[in-house]
């Protein structure tokens, strides 16, 4: 089998018929691919759509309890036969030429990595922007640097999954699999399989042929208590990752440092938008706690998220009240 295509769904009915309509009418397919959709305990009349597209594509659908997407890869990835794996969200499409343009370049790669289309979408379901970006890794001149960039950067190019051809021997070889309970699960692995490989056998498309949609949510009341134990577990595991690396002890110092905040300030976000209890004196604790003045100020931390910490930090009721205009 050349091709394993991964695909978890969840409650996706709205979204099946795009997603699989973009797969069938590649320009181009391997002759022998096989795509693993994992219904994971959908509650919608996902499984009866998904089981109509049998008859047109080689798709074996597989079923779980809810247990989200990282336990749902993880089964598929214990049935895949594909020579590569490709993932791909439900919920997003892939560009005509994708499959054809990923394997054109695998000959001597371990991964090969396209850009994307960021799609934004409010919750009318209409797009109200698009951005293109480009992987960042692809300036790696060495080991380290290719390390430095994916942690440093953190793009969601790089870090996202579904626009990479991986090589399942790798995966295999490696024993790769999702943890951290659905919490940045795709960028903890996409890091171990970059530090499983060298970056000589990394190959780019520099075209945006992955088409990420990101969904306003429309409810508000979606706050996931478990948020800051999975935050922290993230962090420990990136901090063990970065010690199996070659990186010094003030490079992965540096990292983790631009780690912590992006991680952190992702969470408190999430506390913004989600939890009725959440006050400026809890963030401004969370974040001198958590973060600390400190690291704002390291090397490696993107300006946008040294000003963010500063507005939350300094100006908590007029940061937060923007912030939640803007994406509720």
């Amino acid at each position: 089998m050349d091709l394993s295509i991964i695909i978890p769904m969840y409650n996706a009915a709205t979204y099946i018929d795009k997603c699989l309509t973009s797969i069938e009418r590649q320009v181009w397919l391997p002759t022998q691919f096989e795509i693993l959709l994992v219904d994971d305990g959908s509650t919608d009349n996902s499984r009866t759509i998904a089981a109509d597209w049998t008859a047109r594509l080689p798709l074996m659908l597989l079923t779980q309890t809810n247990q989200k997407q990282a336990a749902a890869r993880n089964k598929a990835l214990d049935q895949a036969t594909g020579q590569f794996i490709l993932f791909v969200d439900i919920d997003d499409d892939l560009e005509s030429d994708m499959v054809q343009q990923l394997f054109q370049n695998r000959a001597g790669a371990d991964l090969v990595e396209t850009g994307i289309n960021k799609v934004f979408v409010d919750t009318r379901g209409q797009v109200t922007k698009r951005d293109v970006e480009l992987p960042v890794i692809q300036q790696a001149q060495n080991q380290n640097k290719l390390l430095k960039l994916y942690f440093g950067a953190n793009t969601e190019c790089d870090v996202g999954l579904w626009n990479k051809l991986f090589r399942r021997e790798v995966i295999e070889r490696q024993q790769l699999r999702f943890t951290n309970a659905n919490f940045f699960e795709d960028s903890l692995f996409v890091g171990q399989y970059l530090n499983a490989i060298t970056y000589t056998r990394i190959r780019f498309v520099a075209q945006p042929l992955y088409n990420f949609y990101k969904r306003q949510d429309s409810t508000t009341t979606s706050f996931h208590r478990e948020i800051d134990q999975l935050s922290a577990a993230y962090l420990v595991k990136c901090g063990d990752l970065l010690q199996q690396t070659d990186l010094s002890t003030a490079e992965q110092t540096n990292l983790m440092a631009a780690l912590k905040l992006r991680v952190w300030i992702y969470t408190i976000h999430h506390h913004v938008k989600y939890d009725p209890q959440w006050c400026a004196q809890q963030q401004r604790q969370y974040l001198l706690n958590k973060i600390g003045v400190s690291s704002s100020f390291k090397p490696n931390v993107p300006i946008k998220y040294r000003l963010a910490f500063w507005m939350m930090l300094c100006f908590t009721s007029t940061y937060n009240k923007m912030y939640s205009r803007k994406y509720l």
